[in-house]
């Protein structure tokens, strides 16, 4: 079968990999940022922070991995489409 949409697939994969440093990066914020806290007196704003800093990074992860199984999906659709396509006899 041919390869078609292979700009589709690269960029499926490079939404793969910025999902998975986005995540990497937004935990060790989150980590730094704790040890930081507890170093110091605790603050409020700065839990705050921590906490939503990575609730932020996991869920523009989870979105990143989903719109690249999305493409991936959106493809594979086309593929299955043009090989029913040219298995499948047109209806008289």
């Amino acid at each position: 079968m041919q390869n078609r949409y292979p700009a589709l697939r690269m960029v499926s994969s490079f939404f793969k990999f910025i999902s998975v440093i986005v995540f990497l990066a937004g935990f060790a914020a989150s980590l730094w940022s704790m040890f930081q806290m507890f170093q110091g007196e605790p603050d409020q704003w700065l839990t705050m922070l921590v906490v939503f800093g990575m609730l932020g990074s996991v869920i523009s992860a989870v979105v990143l991995y989903a719109l690249s199984d999305f493409l991936r999906c959106i493809v594979d659709i086309e593929a299955n489409t043009r090989s029913k396509e040219k298995t499948v006899p047109p209806q008289p």
